[in-house]
């Protein structure tokens, strides 16, 4: 009888697991700042980023588990000088070296997540849609540089980059994380 119940107990706990969602690669970042008149955009991701997560037989928990930090120095354009106006300008306080986020909600039924991030000491909850692409989540928002006290960081860039950006910068960037499971 005890062999019966045990045997139960890890036939369930197998099938459980099969149910769990777990990381299955690395995550990937996008963001898009914008130049011009036009609001031409201009996109990139960055290097070094860490990323702890927890596999859970639930969604919600699962992306809730998630603990992301991100080396501002490693910011990559595929432009070396652009990468060097933004890294020596926005991200040139010793308070925003590393951009961190967690995620402390998940509507399922909705497809919305608050990403809880930290830039230059400063939290701010980014309201994100989310979607399930082919054993990835999907997830965009946007913020403002502004909203991170970053102000004086901002106007270096928008005087570094006048000329490239015709005297034209904004302060807003759009953000995206895929996470791929399994």
């Amino acid at each position: 009888m005890k062999k019966k119940i045990l045997l139960s107990l890890a036939s369930l706990a197998l099938i459980s697991n099969l149910n769990a969602y777990e990381l299955d690669g690395n995550l990937d970042i996008k963001w898009t700042g914008f130049k011009l008149a036009s609001k031409v955009g201009v996109s990139g991701t960055f290097n070094d980023i860490k990323l702890n997560i927890l596999k859970n037989e639930d969604l919600a928990d699962f992306l809730k588990s998630a603990k992301v930090t991100i080396d501002t120095k490693s910011l990559e354009s595929k432009d070396e000088g652009r990468n060097f106006n933004i890294t020596s300008t926005l991200f040139s306080l010793a308070s925003a070296k590393t951009i961190t986020g967690t995620i402390s909600s998940v509507d399922e039924t909705e497809q919305t997540l608050v990403l809880d991030l930290v830039l230059n000491g400063v939290q701010k909850s980014i309201p994100m849609k989310f979607e399930d692409k082919d054993g990835n989540i999907v997830a965009n928002g946007k913020i403002d540089v502004l909203d991170f006290d970053l102000a004086k960081s901002y106007q270096a860039f928008v005087l570094k980059c006048a000329e490239l950006h015709e005297n034209v910068s904004y302060s807003d960037v759009e953000i995206e994380f895929t996470l791929p499971y399994k």
